[in-house]
């Protein structure tokens, strides 16, 4: 195989290996619960497509917050979620107005589909090369 080719199989490793990066890690500060969406705010842009919801939720101790949380957003159409719908989010136990969703990013859920896509055109396109 190519030398290129090894350098850029080793750079998308990597690169695909660093976007389960979190800033903030669940731990035990962090609460599941359930959560009534009051609002959908889609923002759709060449640059990309990002979803935001309202939510409004109870703690364990009976008091109700609203929030607004980052949910998955389908590139070009947004979330496919609708108001009055339930999701799950996690809120802070110290904070419990620091809120997020327990949902996983388009590139976690299909990235095993992406990858091995690109491994089948990387391989019909070495086959074909060799012939």
């Amino acid at each position: 195989m190519n030398t290129f080719f090894k350098i850029a199989l080793i750079c998308l490793c990597l690169f695909f290996s660093s976007l389960n990066c979190n800033g903030q890690e669940n731990s035990e500060s962090w609460i599941e619960t359930k959560a009534k969406i009051t609002e959908i705010h889609n923002s759709i842009s060449r640059k990309g497509t990002q979803a935001f919801v309202d939510v409004s939720y109870s703690t364990s101790n009976g008091k109700t917050f609203q929030s607004r949380v980052k949910v998955m957003a389908i590139p070009y159409i947004g979330t496919l979620k609708s108001k009055n719908d339930s999701i799950v989010i996690l809120y802070n136990k110290e904070t419990p107005q620091l809120t997020k969703t327990s949902e996983v990013s388009f590139l976690n859920s299909y990235g095993i589909y992406l990858l091995f896509g690109a491994g089948i055109l990387f391989s019909i396109w070495n086959f074909t090369k060799k012939t």
